[in-house]
């Protein structure tokens, strides 16, 4: 009984070459895993949000540019800002047909007002005359 279990054991060099195979299944291992680690960093996927506002850029034009102008929206009642340098810039603009009015911020005498479309995600262009 004692001479068939002899056989069954390995020796030392089929033990050495078995852990040198561990080892090197292991190395393997971590060498696919940190490629795959670098190679995908990044690569998530880029959802870019629906834009659900506008914007539009006021110019002040004509002769009296030199003044600072109350910006309105949708009434006189409405102010949203006031130009800097003959431009004012309104952002988060619902999408629509908008009014934008204008006076001078000092005198009040010089107005004007006009209607411009606002598209989501877009920049519409409207120049003002106050006279």
């Amino acid at each position: 009984m004692l001479l068939k279990l002899v056989p069954l054991l390995k020796s030392k060099k089929e033990e050495n070459v078995m852990k040198k195979n561990v080892v090197l299944k292991y190395l393997l291992l971590l060498v696919v895993v940190s490629v795959m680690a670098i190679g995908f960093t990044g690569c998530g996927v880029i959802i870019n949000p629906i834009p659900t506002t506008g914007t539009v850029v006021i110019t002040i034009a004509g002769s009296y540019t030199y003044y600072n102008y109350n910006i309105y929206l949708d009434s006189w009642s409405n102010k949203i800002g006031v130009t800097s340098g003959g431009t004012f810039t309104a952002t988060g603009i619902s999408p629509g047909t908008h009014t934008f009015y204008a006076d001078d911020a000092t005198w009040n005498w010089y107005y004007d007002y006009n209607t411009v479309y606002v598209t989501a995600g877009q920049t519409s262009y409207l120049t003002l005359y106050p006279w």
